[in-house]
């Protein structure tokens, strides 16, 4: 009885792992903008314009505690903060004071802070922004970075030529291949 009990469970856990594993890779992380959300940008009419420069790594829904819920996209001129499917906020390059690496890992991949400085065109506040400062909004987030969508590296440029000064550590290689 006990060994059947055993090897349920296991069954069990083994199931749960294989579809969080899939609906990480396949429905959490997309590689475009949703229309939803494409409409919610004032003057973007194309979704390959605006790049994701977060994804969410898969730590059996553990992640949530170490990163941000939002999602953070970009373009030539804006970051977009989008919390559930909303846009949440939206930030200039140049209203970004820190962009730094945490001591924290997830899987292998590095974990950065950006912290925007007050004053920023949020759209709505319903509390998932901690404030570290008066006015200042912080993120925490898993770049998106790899070979194949090498988005960070281009969002690390655009922050190199408008606010050179808000980059506090360099990425590693693999980070700008």
């Amino acid at each position: 009885m006990a060994e059947a009990l055993i090897q349920i469970l296991i069954v069990i856990f083994s199931v749960l792992l294989i579809g969080g594993i899939i609906w990480a890779f396949l429905r959490r992380n997309t590689r475009k903008l949703s229309p939803s959300c494409l409409a919610a940008i004032d003057g973007i009419s194309e979704a390959s314009a605006v790049k994701r420069l977060s994804v969410r790594p898969f730590l059996f829904w553990l992640e949530r505690f170490f990163i941000s819920c939002e999602s953070l996209w970009f373009d030539q001129n804006f970051i977009y903060v989008f919390s559930r499917q909303k846009l949440a906020a939206k930030y200039k390059f140049e209203q970004i004071l820190v962009l730094e690496v945490t001591k924290i890992r997830i899987n292998h991949a590095r974990i950065w802070r950006i912290s925007f400085a007050g004053g920023a065109n949020e759209l709505e506040r319903d509390g998932t922004n901690k404030p570290e400062q008066e006015g200042a909004s912080e993120y925490k987030f898993v770049p998106a970075a790899s070979i194949f969508t090498p988005s960070f590296k281009e969002f690390l440029q655009i922050l190199r030529e408008k606010n050179r000064g808000a980059i506090k550590t360099e990425p590693r290689f693999w980070e700008t291949v």
